[in-house]
């Protein structure tokens, strides 16, 4: 009440001293004098007598008048900091981007594979076996052909462990020295090593390695690790890859593959140049590679006992577990997502995951089995098949690198179970995907239970399932609900899993009469639902060449497809007894046949009127021009019987 008191008081204050005077919007504000004797008068007369109307005529007199009285009007401008000008857009990761570095992955991949057949490719030569076989003393050499299969190229079993290990106690005798560099092609640069025993490339000592056990007839493999540029892409790799295809032309999905081939075949060419000048450093991850922890290249033996692979680390001539191989000094992850094998045929298997302590968990977000995209994450199982050659022992290896991936160690982190392949939650389940009843829990996390993924199964609505070819069995129970919003309604659908459903059984064809559903159609979502008894004819003048020959039929609906926001049927074809078929087929036939001679006589008869219509205009030009045009202007048309002028 004190301050309402307050300001009222300062109002009536305010308009004593200045006596203004307030009108309509349209109208202004004009002060004028007040009398300072008056006040005492003016205090006892209401508060609406200090306002008073003035007509916009008399303003205008007065301010004639006395001009000098009245302050000049205008608009008033506040100006607060600098203009800031367009706000600049934050940097992203753009598709361009990502389909660069998508590019760039596979090409390294390619180019890295293709340089280690180059090799593996030098060492089968005889004339390289042979000089690599001088350089093992002689009474290794004469130890190990006591030990061979009679009229075979293939040491005896019992005696394949101890001659390896003998043979590995003479390679360490050797002394290599290293150095960096190095411009001679593979071949050329690995006599130049075998002759001074200076190794300036990462592959000279396994190669040297690899041709004495081929040599000595042991079944060796060349190993590259491989490790192409980061699938994951940054905001400043993104904002680099932009300026550096940065063009004219807008990133649009018409442009994009010959932009992205364009990319492709910048990489693809670099990479083929290095390897044309003897490989260069394009394919040496580490440029001390001597110095290394984790080396690069090495090489496996199998054992004919224990019927494994062994690894070998060539710069120290020892067995080595694979893991630990690969892992360095830290023992931390493996260093490498693609670890490839080469024999001696140049077949190429991949071996990563006998590399890899957690390969689901860690080395499989690297590679492109991590992609979303289906081709993509098949690209380089579909490229290794080239080279494969599936024998016993490389489909024994295969299943047993497959159990080493099944029996990979549960994630330690609620993250990697979105994208884990055998290990799921809860929270990871799609709206349609549910864990199978009863299934046995695996493991718990943070008080979370753990599930396989096989007992993972997809649940859908009964016209969904009705859509593959099965329905829902009577008195089932739905297993989960799920909500939906359709045109800003609320909707509740029920969910079945497969196990609560059956193959469909359609009611056959009875005396040449179609069954059909509610609305006319027969449901043909798959071969299967083919009423017995029927056939299905795709063409699309079925239907009315079914009502001249007066043959029952119905519409054939094999999908659903969305059009202007709604559900819509597509048909394709129709339903008819497999009795008709034939006749229907010859009707048809005959039918399109009528219909091409009609569409022939029809252009027959076009092109006949237009070349008389041709004729006639050349003829009333002839005429025209004999009649007013002079000698020589005159246009000559000659046929086989007249000519014209």
């Amino acid at each position: 009440m004190d301050d309402f008191g307050t300001r009222h008081d300062f109002a009536q204050q305010t308009e004593r001293a200045c006596d203004v005077m307030i009108i309509s919007d349209d109208d202004v504000f004009v002060p004028r004098a007040v009398n300072t004797e008056d006040n005492a008068e003016d205090d006892k007369d209401s508060d609406d007598d200090v306002f008073e109307d003035v007509p916009q005529a008399n303003i205008a007199n007065d301010s004639d008048e006395d001009s000098d009285s009245m302050p000049e009007l205008g608009t008033i401008e506040v100006t607060i900091g600098d203009d800031p000008g367009p706000r600049k857009r934050r940097a992203v990761v753009t598709q361009r981007a990502r389909l660069v570095r998508l590019s760039h992955h596979k090409t390294y991949l390619i180019v890295h594979l293709l340089s280690s057949q180059l090799i593996n490719y030098v060492c089968t030569q005889p004339e390289t076996l042979s000089r690599c076989l001088s350089l093992i003393p002689i009474y290794t050499i004469d130890r190990i052909n006591q030990h061979l299969v009679p009229n075979r190229r293939e040491i005896r079993r019992d005696w394949a462990s101890s001659d390896l290990h003998y043979f590995l106690s003479s390679f360490q005798a050797l002394k290599f020295k290293y150095k960096r560099g190095g411009s001679l092609g593979v071949e050329q640069g690995f006599w130049k090593f075998v002759e001074t025993r200076v190794a300036r490339r990462a592959w000279h000592v396994p190669m040297l390695v690899v041709c004495m056990l081929r040599a000595l007839a042991f079944d060796a493999r060349l190993c590259v690790g491989i490790r192409p540029p980061e699938l994951k892409v940054t905001v400043r790799e993104s904002v680099e890859i932009e300026q550096r295809y940065k063009s004219d032309v807008t990133w649009t999905g018409q442009v994009r593959g010959a932009e992205l081939d364009a990319c492709r075949a910048d990489e693809l060419n670099k990479g083929l140049g290095e390897l044309n000048n003897g490989l260069g450093e394009l394919i040496e991850d580490d440029q001390k590679w001597w110095q290394a922890s984790v080396p690069q290249y090495w090489c496996e033996v199998f054992d004919q006992v224990s019927e494994q692979w062994l690894a070998i680390n060539a710069r120290t001539g020892t067995i080595e577990r694979p893991t630990r191989l690969l892992s360095g000094a830290n023992r931390g992850p493996c260093k490498y997502p693609y670890i490839i094998g080469i024999n001696g045929s140049n077949a190429v298997v991949d071996i990563t995951r006998r590399y890899t302590r957690d390969f689901v968990n860690n080395t499989r977000k690297r590679r492109l089995e991590s992609s979303r995209n289906a081709q993509d994450s098949v690209w380089w199982a579909q490229w290794i098949e080239r080279w494969e050659q599936r024998t016993e022992r490389d489909t024994h290896e295969a299943a047993e690198l497959a159990r080493r991936t099944e029996r990979s160690t549960m994630p330690r982190r609620i993250a990697d179970f979105a994208s884990n392949p055998y290990y799921v939650l809860q929270r990871n389940l799609t709206q349609h995907e549910m864990v199978v009843p009863n299934s046995p829990v695996v493991g718990t996390i943070r008080g979370e239970c753990v599930y396989l993924r096989t007992h993972v199964q997809k649940v859908c609505s009964r016209m969904a399932w009705r859509r593959t070819g099965r329905q829902v069995r009577d008195q089932e129970q739905p297993v989960k609900h799920t909500t939906s919003t359709r045109r800003g309604i609320e909707c509740v659908s029920e969910m079945y899993g497969e196990w609560q459903t059956q193959v469909i059984c359609p009611q056959p064809v009875v005396h040449g009469r179609v069954p059909r559903n509610e609305y006319g159609n027969v449901d043909l979502f798959v071969p299967e639902m083919l009423p017995q008894g029927g056939a299905h004819v795709c063409d699309p003048g079925a239907r009315s060449m079914c009502k001249v020959l007066d043959i029952d039929c119905a519409d054939a609906v094999v999908g659903f497809e969305f059009r202007r926001g709604a559900t819509v049927p597509v048909i394709d074809g129709v339903v008819i007894a497999a009795e008709s078929r034939d006749m229907l087929l010859d009707a048809l036939r005959e039918d399109r046949r009528i219909a091409a001679a009609s569409a022939r006589a029809a252009v027959e008869a076009r092109a006949v009127q237009r070349w008389r219509r041709l004729l006639v205009a050349l003829r009333v030009r002839a005429e025209v021009d004999s009649t007013f045009a002079t000698r020589s202007s005159r246009l000559t048309f000659t046929t086989p019987n007249t000519t014209f002028y």
